[in-house]
């Protein structure tokens, strides 16, 4: 009897209504976010590799801080682990500007990104995940980060906007926070 991880991996999978999906994993290139088109994922990020990008969904969303020059402007966010389970997210820009990049960076390849918290219940936050409403996603990110926040004290339960100044647009719920690690649930957009 073959136990699951000894199955081989299908080339397409028919889903529902006889629509077909080919599995995909994800790349380690920079593969940039499309303009118009909404991602929705998850994502785990560690104290290893705590770099978030808001790039296309087939690009991994989690980065070790030496990946920051290479994304440049496409580095969005940086988590921060405490000794107990808390985090903080913070603006790229911000983090440079606090020496949490290393001293080999070029600060001028960073865009500006903004992070606040979003008043917004679990429940539309998942009604935004979900339905794709772009002008919606768009509208609590604006109200969240009109006061131009670029750190965030995480917790638990907690949505999150981000914004930055090449038109991105989204939003993450902490799932789970420890001292090492913070599990998301996100969503974006380019336009």
């Amino acid at each position: 009897m073959q136990t699951l991880m000894q199955r081989p991996i299908p080339r397409s999978v028919t889903l529902f209504g006889g629509w077909s999906k080919t599995p995909t994993t994800l790349s380690e290139s920079i593969i940039q976010a499309i303009p118009g088109e909404y991602y929705a994922y998850s994502a785990r990020f560690t104290a290893e590799k705590p770099l978030y990008p808001l790039l296309k969904c087939k690009a991994n969303k989690v980065w070790a801080i030496t990946s920051a020059t290479d994304l440049g402007v496409e580095a969005n966010l940086l988590f921060l682990f405490d000794t107990v389970a808390s985090a903080e997210a913070c603006a790229i820009q911000e983090a440079y500007a606090s020496g949490l990049l290393g001293d080999s960076i070029n600060g001028e390849l960073f865009g500006k990104t903004w992070v606040a918290p979003a008043k917004i219940t679990a429940h539309r936050f998942y009604e935004l995940h979900t339905l794709e409403n772009v002008q919606a996603l768009i509208n609590t990110c604006n109200t969240a980060c009109e006061a131009c926040g670029v750190r965030a004290k995480l917790e638990p339960g907690m949505i999150v906007a981000v914004m930055t100044d090449t038109s991105k647009y989204g939003m993450f719920l902490v799932k789970r926070l420890t001292s090492v690690s913070i599990h998301i649930d996100a969503c974006h957009i380019l336009l």
